[in-house]
């Protein structure tokens, strides 16, 4: 793919770079024939207002994603699939085996019993939040990993696309073009999940209170807070206002929750109905073994919607991925899983001393894992974010390499992939030049329903090819338009 550095007014991409493009939306190619004769495109820009806000913590792109309604529904298709085959996962896979469970996770054995219990209890986590990061490779959308916990970056989907998109310069392109441009609203989508989740699940009596809950010493400050709700609560209200129902968003800390009768909950003198575990990666450390046990009668009881709660153990690991691809040919899946695991799961495997197989042969793993063929490999710890030990073998020297797969092989909780090749989309860069960017598409899934896909990209070569926006990746609007 050539690499496209010309200064604006000599820029002209390819045929080659416009037929990629074009396989995001006819749109796309659009934008790129009108960069090309209009400068205006190339204006350094900074979205301060949107960017100085409490509830964001990275740069926004100039330039927006434009793909049109099939590969909207294709982002849907694949992330709905692979979410509900991860949930089902250590049950069908592991037979919801505590002990197995506990020796694949490497988690106690009272923690694997607990969140076997709960995935029984609500039909494998009926209700999780979820985003998936994938890759689009030459071979179709590669998903890297699920990401299952409550408090999950790159909501602001529908924020992003509108300040972007209201730049001038696309304005006029949008209407020289006759687009018609539809923003995704991943916040509107989780809380119609929350609204669902309850007439479903608890006896709806016309109302729905969800908690956001923080460690007591974590919550976040006033201003953000003040933000938060007025945001949460503005969009829940037009929820509820059309089925004539009422509730409230309460951001707040875990002492803040009381008990009530029959396994209820109040905080601030409000029933609640749903609870968002904010961020709970360690989550039995997080809310303390009581809270613990008193949410899980809830569940048990049919009076509370929880995200994620005790099954997020299990699922909120990147071995998840591993799980699925070692499992490619169970007799346990349907033809069909099987057949989504072999287009959308590169080759994983969690780093053992072992026999496996790779393209139909059996091999000893840790041959596999020589420094040799570190080129197409990548190295992660199932438990790690935010782009945290994630180790791209191109970008290591030999000794390293060996150095941590050695550790990998001592400690375990790790995983191996083989190295995805990201299709190569241009944007502009910081320099004004343009050229290839790695794109990491994160689709949200709340329960069964899609919530729209945020999208952050990093210009190949930069940052050792971790796309990941606490290393200096930007944020990218992605918009659906016809």
């Amino acid at each position: 793919m050539p690499h496209v550095n010309e200064s604006p007014g000599e820029l002209k991409f390819s045929d080659e770079i416009q037929a990629l493009h074009g396989e995001l939306s006819a749109a796309a190619v659009a934008f790129l024939k009108f960069a090309e004769r209009t400068p205006e495109v190339f204006a350094r820009h900074r979205f301060h207002k949107f960017e100085a806000s409490p509830l964001m913590y990275y740069e926004l792109h100039r330039w927006p994603l434009l793909i049109d309604s099939r590969r909207d529904r294709e982002l849907e298709e694949v992330s709905v699939k692979l979410c509900r085959l991860v949930k089902r996962g250590p049950r069908l896979l592991l037979d919801g085996d505590p002990r197995r469970i506990a020796d694949y996770y490497g988690v106690s054995l009272e923690r694997a019993r607990v969140a076997a219990e709960v995935l029984a209890n609500t039909e494998d986590a009926r209700g999780a939040l979820s985003r998936g990061d994938f890759i689009d490779s030459a071979d179709g959308l590669k998903c890297l990993e699920i990401n299952m916990m409550a408090g999950l970056g790159g909501w602001e989907t529908g924020l992003k696309a509108q300040v972007v998109m209201d730049q001038p310069v696309l304005q006029r392109f949008t209407e020289e073009q006759g687009l018609r441009i539809q923003l995704q609203d991943t916040l509107r989508a989780f809380l119609s999940h929350v609204v669902e989740d309850v007439r479903r699940t608890v006896a709806w009596d016309g109302e729905c209170n969800l908690a956001v809950l923080f460690p007591d010493n974590e919550l976040p400050e006033a201003a953000g807070r003040e933000m938060a709700t007025l945001l949460l609560n503005s969009t829940l209200s037009e929820l509820l206002a059309a089925e004539g129902a009422k509730g409230e968003v309460l951001i707040g800390t875990y002492s803040e929750v009381k008990d009530a009768e029959g396994h209820c909950f109040t905080m601030r003198g409000r029933r609640l109905h749903a609870v968002q575990e904010h961020d709970a990666r360690d989550r039995l450390e997080v809310v303390g073994p009581d809270f613990d046990a008193r949410v899980r009668a809830a569940l048990a009881a049919r009076t509370l919607c929880l995200y994620n709660g005790p099954a997020q153990e299990l699922l909120d690991d990147k071995l998840n991925i591993a799980l699925l691809s070692e499992n490619e040919a169970s007799p346990a899946l349907t033809p069909e899983e099987r057949e989504l695991i072999r287009r959308h799961i590169p080759w994983t495997r969690r780093v053992r001393a072992t026999q496996t197989t790779r393209d139909g042969a059996s091999v000893w793993l840790p041959d596999e894992l020589a420094a040799s063929k570190r080129e197409g490999l990548v190295l992660k710890a199932g438990r790690a974010y935010g782009g945290k030990s994630v180790l791209i073998g191109r970008a290591m020297t030999a000794e390293d390499w060996d150095a941590a797969i050695q550790e990998a092989l001592e400690h375990g909780g790790w995983i191996v992939q083989e190295r995805v090749e990201p299709r190569p989309y241009h944007f502009l860069r910081d320099d004004g030049a343009v050229g290839p960017h790695i794109l990491i598409w994160g689709a949200f899934v709340f329960g069964e329903r899609y919530g729209g896909t945020m999208v952050r990209l990093n210009p190949t070569g930069q940052g050792k090819d971790v796309v990941n926006a606490t290393q200096g990746a930007l944020m990218c609007a992605l918009v659906v338009v016809e």
